[in-house]
């Protein structure tokens, strides 16, 4: 029983800190599953993303009426993360099953967006809202792009995409990290979706290292728990300014990038 308890009271916590800024918690939770929750293995990665597949949803919802997100970006979004995500699920129990090339998976994915992230916030300069109207085809191409990698990324690494996504876009295309969160929690729900379906796919049919399939009532619970606090931190979101946001996804990706090179 205190398992679960602790699953849910983790998920509550890293959701609501991670929520304004379109992050789902599952980046703060991969440490978590393993040395606490005791995971091994691709299982790591489904879980987290069962994780997120249960506690996205209450952020998603608060923040679905955000300015500047068109649908023709949700549709893209949608197009490329789905197979990027596949492709991600793939690499995980195979070419990456390894513990140690895993950890250095995960720092070389986060380290570059976090320094992206401190050069910004010590430029002091804030990102110019984007109009909707202004999101043409260079726009969703560059959207396009980000998302193959980061959904291959978050699907590999059982982080959803929406941790890696939004830094990308706050320092790439110019949003705000507001205008980037339903973007990024989109991400984080349609590669956890896909992902959690290839993961379990590919233990149906024996192929790569196991166990690959989440641990569901561990992952449930930690849902739950998350689907409380994304609701709360997403409704935090407006009383933070830009800097502040900006400067705690900052801090949040370097915490995970350190700690796993660091192990």
């Amino acid at each position: 029983m205190l398992i679960y308890l602790t699953a849910a009271a983790a998920g509550f916590a890293v959701a609501l800190v991670c929520a304004p800024v379109g992050v789902s918690g599952a980046v703060l939770l991969l440490p978590a599953q393993s040395s606490l929750l005791g995971l091994a293995g691709p299982s790591v990665s489904s879980t987290n993303l069962l994780f997120n597949v249960i506690s996205t949803p209450g952020g998603l919802h608060t923040l679905r009426r955000t300015p500047g997100v068109t649908r023709a970006e949700v549709l893209t979004l949608v197009a490329v993360g789905v197979p990027a995500a596949v492709g991600g699920a793939l690499a995980r129990v195979t070419l990456l099953s390894d513990a140690d090339v895993f950890r250095l998976l995960v720092a070389a994915a986060m380290l570059p967006v976090a320094a992206t992230l401190g050069w910004r916030l010590w430029r002091a300069q804030p990102s110019a809202p984007v109009a909707a109207t202004t999101a043409g085809g260079r726009r969703l191409r560059a959207l396009a792009s980000l998302a193959v990698v980061t959904s291959f990324l978050g699907a590999a690494v059982g982080v959803g995409g929406g941790s890696l996504l939004a830094p990308a876009l706050v320092a790439a295309t110019g949003r705000s990290p507001q205008q980037a969160a339903p973007l990024a929690l989109l991400a984080t729900l349609t590669t956890s979706l896909t992902g959690l379906g290839a993961y379990s796919a590919l233990e149906a049919v024996d192929v790569g290292a196991r166990p690959a399939s989440p641990e569901w009532l561990i992952g449930t619970v930690t849902g739950l728990g998350g689907l409380a606090g994304s609701r709360v931190g997403a409704g935090l979101q407006a009383q933070l300014n830009e800097r502040v946001l900006t400067g705690l996804l900052a801090c949040l990706v370097t915490a995970v990038a350190v700690a796993q090179l660091v192990r």
